[in-house]
């Protein structure tokens, strides 16, 4: 009789123990993803119109990113007026620069620290005016990362004037980073004016400051490139406004055929941009990880709302130092994010 009754005490005990460990594992620890994006957004000033702002807020909206490193904005003002309340800006912020670096997380994201890498005139072939390296700490989800956001020189003035001085930017990045690399957790993203098959990137993804450009086979050893399957599918972050301005579904295809064989034909070649280069679609925006990240990386992407794409092109003088708009277009920008997922 004893035993009986032994025997059904413990049932309600069995299934005490059961809901228990279900409420654990149902409410216990889940692995944290963490969106990384970067996004060269062109000109952004207090002026813009109206539509335009309403497209950079759906970009952002519609991205979703808890990290955003962002080039091309002029103050932190423009760029707070474009952003969910739940994003923390940080941004250097000088009032007589015309394009700056901008980082912004979402809570519970903290910024910890910031700074520019190299600030002093000396390393202005490298890193012209203020499109210098920012370095942010950023803290959340138990975590740490170094997030750099680069704005590399541009091809304004051609690839043979200014290939040497987007490859001694990331000859510098390479050694500044060459005594961290292996113990913290590193991301390097931004508008690199190259694709990956550039010496360049090359030189960051290998960590040789003698690395060639062209198509590498070797796997990356010094910074993971997480964009760099992108280009194998001829995706683009740069030049889809010329195709897509009157686009009217809600997405578009990232796809350029022949973009990644363009930009290798003329690697190196004297040529005239707007008359013989026939792809002018380019991936210039990516983000490469340290190489302990690299397990983390769990997906890749390019930006696909057509409202980053949709509208009329604004257009801009330089005048010295001031920047003079001759027509507030209504387009978001003429690159569009590029985005990875960490999973911890």
């Amino acid at each position: 009789m004893q035993k009986r009754l032994r025997a059904k005490c413990l049932c309600p005990m069995r299934y005490l123990v059961l809901s228990v460990l279900v409420l654990f594992f149902a409410c216990g620890p889940r692995p944290a993803e963490i969106k990384v994006a970067t996004y060269n957004i062109y000109w952004l000033d207090d002026g813009i119109s109206d539509a335009r702002k309403a497209r950079l807020q759906t970009v952002v909206r519609e991205l979703d990113a808890d990290i955003i490193g962002f080039q091309g904005i002029q103050s932190k003002v423009a760029l707070a007026r474009i952003l969910p309340d739940n994003y923390t800006i940080g941004m250097v912020d000088d009032p007589d620069a015309l394009q700056e670096l901008a980082i912004a997380v979402r809570a519970p994201l903290e910024i910890a620290d910031l700074k520019m890498v190299f600030p002093e005139k000396v390393h202005d072939r490298a890193f012209p005016q203020t499109s210098d390296l920012l370095q942010a700490y950023v803290e959340g989800y138990s975590r740490r990362l170094i997030v750099l956001v680069h704005h590399a020189k541009s091809r304004a003035s051609g690839r043979a004037e200014t290939d040497p001085r987007r490859e001694e930017s990331a000859t510098m990045i390479t050694r500044y980073l060459s005594s961290r690399v292996k113990y913290d957790h590193i991301v390097l993203l931004g508008d690199f004016n190259d694709n990956p098959d550039d010496r360049s990137l090359n030189i960051l993804e290998s960590g040789d400051p003698a690395a060639s450009a062209g198509i590498d086979d070797a796997p990356d050893a010094f910074l993971y490139n997480t964009s760099e399957a992108l280009l194998e599918k001829d995706y683009c972050s740069h030049g889809y406004n010329h195709l897509y301005d009157k686009i009217e579904s809600d997405t578009f295809d990232p796809a350029v055929p022949g973009a990644r064989a363009e930009n290798n034909k003329w690697r190196g070649k004297p040529h005239d941009f707007l008359r013989e280069v026939e792809v002018k679609a380019i991936l210039f925006d990516q983000i490469l990880v340290s190489q302990n990240l690299r397990e983390h990386v769990v997906e890749s992407g390019v930006f696909t709302h057509a409202e980053a794409v949709r509208g009329s092109r604004s257009r801009i003088r330089l005048y010295g130092d001031e920047v003079v708009y001759t027509n507030r277009g209504s387009f978001a920008s003429d690159h569009v994010p590029v985005w990875t997922i960490l999973k911890f």
